[in-house]
């Protein structure tokens, strides 16, 4: 996000000096690479550089290349290849062991252009998406760019060259990762997710806590500062810092805390800590530093009011990584790092003791939701119900329209609803005159409607509770796995809602009788990657079931 702002901040500063800008953005790497994809730099006429898209070794090529680009007005798409130890084509020898594309768009003075969609994308403390396409097979597109944000606020496009990417933005903000969608148009969209900057909150204005402040602030994260102490509290003392003057119970009561926040105790007053401890751990911040010894920590819980697991497990006392830190500047670098380590999911090892891949960038292209089919089952004969369960109804709709409009709120090519009889629904209704013989008819048959597609996502009208995260959580699971079928998890078993790459077509095809899939699933065992989903366990069987069912909705 920092580095964003800095673009921003050039780009603002050459416009009102008449200076045209090019925008170089990395979209996608193949093995080792100093940055990922994501890392920009801007580049204006007279040479001047913000940002940075590797170590130092592009930049100088990538400044010759963007000055045509400011010519010729058109967007250029540069592949290097760090591999090639015999390539002196940019005046080096890498040796990265990658392949480095990078996108370089011109920036009219417009009020749509990149920077336009970037301002939008950091504008508020929030997730965002931005979206670059590029085209490998046609390096000189002229619809290659940054042409779409997303944010809470909603979507703004800038005449994006393939439509169905927006059903692709919202998978990606279900799975909190960026992705590369490859489209038949011939476009790759890189789909960069945008979390936003981790935010700081410090209980304690000494001079200790200048460091803290000062790293934090480097590193692009939002920085409070809370004290009781007027002397103490200035804004003069930490001008690149929101300071707050407030009594301990009354600190963090007017503080924005997310799971992207972190708040360290270092007052040097026990009972302002204890205070603020005793309001932190009812947040959703995911870290809570302690400055001091071991036993101070075990007095702090001592007196505070009973924890859960999930309290004490974000609780970090003493605050900070060993690495024998003394002043407070390395202290500093101590909390910073264990932060850094706890928001990242990292053990903070030496590197030289990692095994693998220092960084875990999943680069791999995945096919679009334009590739995907949904069946939803519903040609069932509800023998144990004594009545057709589709036509029950549940907070306002039928249990068929609700599976119906879940089903196509992902945004998949086309839904399929397999039913006993004719419906008028907003989707495919295809007819199932071999209902009696059970699900394998029905199964066989939405398969042999949708087998063109690369998945099929299975699901059944009778379970309430499925919603649209879930599926796309399926989905995400399948792409981030490879695996030939995501299942859902609930009650010790894997089953449906689930998710089939074609390679599975024909087993589904197999299927005879009132076998349904979860059959198949059991079968593949540990080839099946999961996604829990406890409320999968509950669906409308029995008449007791709905009567529960609608206990519930009154409840």
């Amino acid at each position: 996000m920092k580095e964003i702002r800095q673009i921003i901040q050039a780009y603002e500063m050459a416009t009102a000096q008449q200076k045209r800008a090019v925008l170089a953005t990395v979209v996608h790497i193949e093995g080792s690479a100093y940055r990922a994809p994501g890392a920009r730099m801007l580049i204006t006429e007279d040479g001047m550089l913000t940002g940075a898209v590797s170590g130092g070794c592009l930049e100088g090529d990538v400044l010759r290349k963007a000055l045509l680009v400011m010519t010729g007005e058109q967007p250029l798409l540069v592949t290097y290849d760090t591999s090639d130890e015999e390539d002196h084509v940019i005046g080096v020898s890498l040796g990265c062991n990658g392949i480095i594309r990078i996108l370089l768009e011109p920036l009219p003075d417009a009020d749509d252009n990149a920077i336009v969609l970037l301002k939008e994308a950091v504008a508020e403390r929030s997730p965002a998406v931005v979206v670059t396409f590029f085209a490998e097979k046609d390096k000189l597109h002229r619809l290659q760019g940054t042409r779409l944000c997303w944010t809470q606020r909603g979507l703004h496009a800038i005449t994006p060259p393939v439509s169905a990417v927006a059903a692709d933005i919202q998978l990606a903000v279900t799975r909190g990762t960026s992705t590369f969608v490859q489209y038949a148009e011939g476009f790759t969209a890189f789909i960069e997710y945008l979390a936003p900057a981790p935010a700081l909150v410090i209980a304690g204005a000494g001079n200790d806590v200048m460091p803290l402040a000062g790293m934090a602030e480097i590193l692009g994260w939002s920085v409070t500062l809370i004290d009781g102490r007027p002397a103490y509290a200035k804004q003069q003392r930490f001008p690149g810092c929101q300071v707050l003057i407030a009594q301990p119970e009354q600190a963090l009561s007017n503080l924005a805390i997310d799971e992207d926040t972190a708040i360290v105790l270092m007052s040097h007053n026990y009972h302002y800590d204890k205070a603020v401890l005793e309001a932190a751990v009812k947040t959703d911040a995911r870290y809570i530093g302690i400055l001091g010894p071991h036993k101070k920590r075990a007095r702090l819980l001592e007196e505070l009011p009973p924890l859960s697991a999930a309290q004490l497990g974000k609780i970090y006392g003493p605050t900070g990584l060993d690495i024998g830190a003394e002043t407070a500047e390395e202290i500093a670098l101590s909390i910073i790092a264990e932060i850094k380590s706890v928001f990242a999911g990292r053990q903070g090892q030496a590197l030289r003791d990692k095994q693998g891949h220092i960084h875990m960038r999943h680069t791999q292209f995945t096919p679009s939701l334009q590739e995907y089919a949904v069946l939803v089952l519903a040609a069932g004969a509800s023998r144990r119900l004594g009545q057709a369960k589709q036509q029950l109804a549940f907070e306002g709709e039928t249990l068929l329209q609700r599976a119906t409009r879940t089903a196509l709120s992902i945004g998949a090519a086309t839904t399929a609803v397999i039913t006993s009889e004719a419906a008028t629904l907003p989707a495919t209704v295809i007819v199932n005159h071999q209902h009696a013989e059970g699900m394998a008819s029905a199964i066989r048959l939405g398969v042999e409607h949708t087998d063109k597609y690369q998945f099929i996502l299975v699901m059944l009208c009778d379970q309430p509770y499925v919603n649209t995260a879930h599926l796309l959580q399926l989905i995400a699971a399948q792409q981030v796995s490879g695996a030939p079928v995501a299942a859902s998890l609930y009650a010790g078993r894997k089953g449906v809602p689930a998710l089939f790459h074609r390679s599975q077509f024909a087993a589904l095809q197999s299927l005879q009788g009132d076998t349904g899939a979860k059959h198949l699933i059991e079968q593949l065992g540990d080839m099946v990657t999961s996604v829990p989903f406890p409320e999968g366990a509950f669906d409308i069987d029995t008449r007791e079931a709905y009567q529960q069912l609608i206990k519930t909705e009154h409840d």
